[in-house]
């Protein structure tokens, strides 16, 4: 499992990207892959590479279509293979 996180984020389409990032998280949604929300990013789990960059290769697409003339994308990848990861093991593992 790799656990990630990305932001995207809508230049030139004012100072409340609020819209974008419930439309962000429709795609995801419909994509099926588990995610959590976040202040400044959105977490997700998927299985591969390859589902991680469809997933926001579509995301991307949906802000085009919403008129977004440039968006700046932020990704970081937790891909571990001595073991299996997730969103809540990773949160577990720094709760008392």
């Amino acid at each position: 499992m790799i656990v990630a996180d990305f932001s995207m984020i809508p230049m030139g389409s004012g100072t409340s990207a609020s819209r974008y990032v419930k439309a962000i998280h429709e795609v995801l949604k419909s994509s099926g892959v588990n995610f959590v929300p976040g202040p400044m990013s959105t977490s997700v789990e998927v299985e591969s590479l390859e589902e991680l960059f469809r997933v926001i290769d579509t995301a991307n697409e949906r802000l085009k279509e919403m008129g977004v003339g440039r968006i700046i994308t932020n990704i970081r990848i937790d891909c571990r293979l001595d073991k299996e990861i997730s969103i809540r093991s990773k949160l577990q593992a720094v709760r008392p």
